[in-house]
């Protein structure tokens, strides 16, 4: 991604296995924790999500089947995320409701190592990376 398209982040959380206590990392169940632990803070937020790779019982396209997908809360969310067994890539982008947001389809985000924010307006960002650690990328840090 352009730098010119990036927001600068405040803080940078790599959660591996010394985290989670598990030799498997980017499971469903510890995106879902992750997610639970901030849902408060996430309550006022749309969720984008990109680039998104992983085994599932479905179709990983038909559960997001767009170059991008949006989801209106936090919970519906969590929700399509318990359906993933196992992330290989992901971009999880939290932007506050209300926000007019557009996508250039010729630079949608991607799961790229220590980026800043991909969108001007977002507040968190969350990606999992090749089943050995989740960033999280926040732009406050409150």
């Amino acid at each position: 991604m352009n730098n010119n398209d990036l927001k600068k982040s405040t803080f940078i959380l790599r959660l591996d296995h010394k985290y989670f206590r598990n030799e498997n990392i980017c499971l469903r169940g510890q995106l879902v924790e992750i997610i639970n632990c901030i849902k408060e803070e996430t309550s006022d937020l749309v969720w984008f999500t990109f680039d998104v790779v992983g085994s599932s019982n479905q179709v990983v396209k038909e559960l997001f089947p767009d170059e991008y997908s949006e989801f209106l809360s936090t919970e519906e969310l969590i929700q399509k995320a318990n359906e993933i067994i196992q992330f290989y890539s992901g971009v999880f982008i939290g932007i506050k409701k209300g926000k007019h947001v557009e996508w250039n389809s010729d630079r949608l985000p991607d799961t790229e190592e220590d980026e800043g924010l991909q969108h001007l307006e977002a507040e968190i960002e969350i990606r999992p990376f090749d089943t050995s650690y989740f960033e999280v990328v926040v732009s406050n840090i409150k």
